[in-house]
């Protein structure tokens, strides 16, 4: 059992612990995440679901613990240095820059991969960035509008542009931090059969608040609450769990 989980076995947190000043915002968290997953992570507010997952991310370190991605331990690794290894964090790119079209755009989050996270303006050249520019629009949905400006994107359509930026860094684990917050039915419906067709490629982490998204997509749930871990197990198991409905769902 133990070669079995060395091989499927993505992402572990050991002991991972975070203080802000007095307040312990993440407490001895044992996490793990299995290659392939559609793991959500969901809490009350203030539970640390965010503070854990920018740990995982790297874009704070942990007051205590350790973070393994692939059975490496990446703890002093900074935030770029794991989206290199294939961990990506939809806040690192969700900044879009709304005067450049929806292609520059991707083009930017290609680049810097390509150019192993330097930063500035275009500089490789475009038939190098084409393909992975038009495959991640391509997979998002938004092939045919590469040309327009960001910033004329429906709200929904934007939310879109930001998965093709993460999916153009070439992840392999993708973490999603909200990613149906302010979008309308029929766009969460549309950003759900995505990202369900993005897991047959890439691992998904998500933070979401939305249970119907969570019982409809997750293959398993991790549940937070004061900095630590409350119930883990599949959508069925979490919705009858009985501190789970007691201190999340309201029942």
């Amino acid at each position: 059992m133990g070669e079995v989980a060395a091989v499927t076995r993505l992402l572990e947190t050991t002991a991972l612990s975070k203080t802000f000043g007095g307040l312990e915002a993440v407490r001895r968290v044992d996490f793990r995440l299995e290659r392939g997953e559609i793991r959500a992570i969901i809490g009350p507010n203030g539970a640390g679901k965010t503070t854990l997952v920018s740990m995982i991310s790297g874009r704070i370190g942990p007051t205590s613990g350790r973070v393994l991605f692939k059975g490496r331990d990446i703890t002093g690794l900074k935030a770029w240095d794991r989206v290199a290894l294939g961990i990506v964090y939809t806040f690192q790119v969700t900044s879009i820059f709304k005067n450049l079209t929806v292609y520059e755009n991707v083009a930017l989050a290609a680049q810097r991969r390509l150019m192993k996270g330097a930063l500035g303006r275009l500089t490789l050249p475009q038939h190098i960035l084409a393909e992975p520019v038009n495959r991640a629009l391509a997979q998002v949905g938004l092939a045919d509008v590469g040309e327009q400006d960001a910033g004329s994107l429906p709200y929904g359509h934007q939310k879109l542009l930001e998965v093709a930026m993460a999916l153009a860094l070439r992840p392999e684990m993708l973490i999603l931090d909200e990613p149906t917050q302010g979008l309308a039915p029929e766009e969460i419906t549309a950003l759900s059969l995505l990202i369900r067709a993005l897991s047959r490629g890439v691992t998904i982490l998500l933070i979401e608040h939305n249970m119907a998204v969570v019982l409809d997509l997750a293959t398993k749930v991790t549940v937070m609450d004061k900095g630590g871990l409350l119930a883990e197990g599949t959508p069925y198991e979490i919705e009858t769990h009985p501190d789970v409905q007691k201190v999340y769902l309201g029942l």
